[in-house]
């Protein structure tokens, strides 16, 4: 996962003031550049939310009504299960996306005939993956990396990072649940995010690491912004309740709001927030010290919530999801530094545009 950082000067002088936008496919051992094939629409989805990524594209003028065939056979080289890259940007171009096709559809008119293709990354695979799984003995952070590296083998993604885990028992048991949820199950246990980014499965704590990747200005380098603050779901602290090994009670709680950078707390906003309890029992926990930190890591996670919304750039290659963008303004409501969630890198007509949905936990 890229953990530079980039000045909007520097990227416009390397893509020549962001001119000529283009890109470049790789599926099947064949090179789809957008300057020699009529690729119509291209999209990308990045995801920090746990969700999985993905890519849709459609290509049209390249079947032959005479011989009744696809040129230069793309219908026997583009299939499900081929591996896929994508490169995007300008002249210069970094890559975006990395998985497999997960989807082809051809499109049958009197006008024309298209070719639909939709790619899903790593995480698309290990949704296939059901067998039951018994954790046993081994430490979370083996489990973890076992279940992504599935991917890795399959040649769905290049890597796997997993960050560092208490060296508590691990769930037990996976029954009825595939890889992917499982993967999301654990990472709530563990406090920690799950992302794709360019082949590389994420398992870590990515929401502590509030340096931004870039720095964006209302009206010059972002071209729409939208923000919103909700209370939907805020609280003013958690409690967790668990048992030791001699199966007593015991309690963690936790009422101020550690992520989300500077600002205020839905809490600190309503006060009569402070009020609003949450309380949940865990049966994975064994320590005091253990229950608080899950209530930290609930209450944050809820926190984070609070404000929400949407911004729209020229096409950055740059932006992805799990790194926080610092948003430049006149307007003091506007201006800070919000976690990215979700990234649309959109090539059409219309040119390139990178569209990105953050939240955060201050206001």
């Amino acid at each position: 996962m890229d953990k530079g950082s980039y000045k909007f000067k520097t990227l416009c002088s390397k893509y020549d003031d962001f001119r000529g936008p283009a890109f470049l496919i790789k599926v099947g051992g064949v090179k789809l550049d957008s300057t020699e094939y009529p690729v119509d629409t291209l999209e990308v989805d990045l995801c920090a939310d746990g969700s999985a990524g993905g890519c849709r594209f459609t290509i049209g003028g390249m079947y032959d009504f005479e011989k009744s065939e696809w040129l230069k056979k793309l219908t026997k080289t583009i299939q499900v299960g081929a591996k896929l890259e994508i490169q995007g940007g300008y002249v210069k171009k970094e890559s975006i996306f990395y998985g497999y096709v997960d989807e082809c559809e051809m499109e049958y008119s009197v006008e024309a005939i298209r070719l639909s293709v939709t790619g899903v990354d790593g995480f698309g695979f290990l949704m296939s993956c059901r067998e039951p799984y018994y954790g046993g003995k081994k430490k979370p952070k083996q489990v973890v990396e076992e279940l992504l590296k599935k991917a890795v083998s399959a040649g769905f993604a290049k890597s796997v990072k997993v960050g560092t885990l208490a060296a508590s028992e691990v769930p037990p048991v996976k029954e009825r649940l595939d890889d992917f949820r499982y993967l999301k199950f654990l990472a709530e246990r563990y406090c920690m995010n799950l992302l794709c980014v360019d082949g590389e499965l994420i398992f870590d704590d990515v929401v502590g690491t509030t340096k931004p990747i870039i720095s964006l200005a209302v009206g010059t380098s972002l071209l729409e912004f939208r923000k919103r603050t909700s209370l939907k779901n805020q609280v003013g602290e958690v409690v967790v309740w668990g048992r030791d090994v001699n199966q007593k009670f015991i309690k963690g709680s936790a009422k101020t709001v550690k992520s989300g950078g500077s600002g205020k707390s839905a809490a600190q906003v309503v006060t009569k927030l402070k009020t609003a309890v949450q309380r949940e029992y865990c049966e994975y926990v064994r320590t005091a010290q253990e229950c608080e930190k899950l209530a930290q890591a609930r209450l944050d996670s809820l926190a984070m919530d609070f404000v929400s919304g949407e911004g729209v750039c020229l096409g950055i290659p740059e932006i992805i999801p799990g790194r926080y963008i610092e948003i430049d303004s006149q307007d003091k409501d506007t201006k800070g530094s919000y976690f990215i969630t979700k990234v649309h890198h959109r090539f059409d007509q219309n040119g390139y545009r990178t569209i990105f949905e953050f939240k955060g936990a201050k206001s």
